[in-house]
């Protein structure tokens, strides 16, 4: 009797971990772009013996997803709505990226993006990015990156492409102008103390702000099905199928550099298909801003 109450309890222990499978996370990272898309990029630990965890993802709308290990192999996942469950065996680290349209929001010129985090989070905002409100004080800023702690985040910001300022913070009375090798970060310079004032504004505004609406998605020509159909009857490799659908599930247009670094394919390999791509009239590469994107030709 004793023995098999022995026998019962290790089994226990042994299945234990399967039913209670838990992580730390290591980083979180926002990238946030000027269509108001944010790359997640997630990197957690899971506990000794455990083969699967469950990651609450921040949002529903989830496009571009990959898990992988240390080694950056491919691990097993399902998705439920914006719950991952990840399986795997020995795997020390796991990276989880994707993108989502969820966590921001635009009234205006007005961008605002709000999450909450039960760990310190880093936010990257686009170059041309002008923070007007947050609801709390990072714990460190570097030029347009913010590491924020964990709880409820909110912050304002607007692109100055499609808002343009009539005068720039350099150019605020009475305020001293950084050395040119400063200017990258001239910005927080006044952020910090106006601090107070930015807050009080920023509430204000998401006082009066309408609840999120849904993004205005326009519709491509082909279903995806259609579209995955007809690519594969083409002659094309099958890096060239992936950059395609990546492409028709970011909407149809995405930067090259984020292709190149989201399906990890070679600089210099990159460059030769997009050009064979370019050359049998399925894309078209267009400068915006300072860099290169990829929009699909159907």
């Amino acid at each position: 009797m004793i023995r098999k109450l022995g026998i019962s309890i290790l089994l226990l222990f042994l299945f234990l971990p399967l039913t209670l499978a838990q992580y730390t996370t290591e980083t979180l990272e926002l990238t946030i772009y000027e269509d108001g898309y944010v790359k997640v990029a997630q990197i957690i630990t899971p506990e000794e013996y455990t083969v699967m965890v469950d990651v609450p993802l921040m949002g529903k709308n989830i496009k571009g997803l990959m898990v992988r290990n240390e080694n950056n192999d491919p691990l097993l996942y399902k998705l439920n709505n914006s719950l991952l469950s990840i399986y795997f065996e020995n795997a020390s680290t796991i990276m989880v990226i994707y993108y989502t349209p969820d966590l921001t929001s635009k009234k205006g010129a007005l961008w605002s993006v709000n999450l909450t985090s039960d760990v310190p989070i880093t936010i990257n905002f686009p170059e041309n990015a002008v923070i007007v409100g947050l609801n709390t004080v990072p714990l460190k800023i570097n030029k347009n990156k913010l590491t924020m702690p964990p709880g409820n985040i909110s912050i304002s910001y607007i692109i100055e492409s499609d808002f343009p300022l009539t005068a720039s913070y350099s150019e605020i009375p009475n305020s001293p102008s950084p050395p040119s090798s400063q200017q990258g970060t001239r910005w927080y310079l006044y952020t910090i103390p106006l601090f107070a004032i930015l807050v009080l504004g920023g509430y204000l505004l998401f006082k009066k702000r309408s609840p999120k609406s849904a993004k205005k998605i326009v519709p491509l020509p082909l279903t995806r099905e259609e579209f995955q159909k007809k690519i594969e009857e083409m002659d094309l490799s099958r890096d060239e199928i992936r950059v395609l659908l990546y492409l028709y599930d970011r909407g149809g247009k995405a930067p090259q550099a984020e292709i190149k670094d989201v399906l990890r394919i070679p600089k210099t390999t990159a460059w030769r298909m997009f050009k064979r791509l370019e050359e049998k009239g399925l894309i078209r590469i267009y400068k915006k801003k300072r860099e290169n994107w990829v929009e699909l030709v159907f």
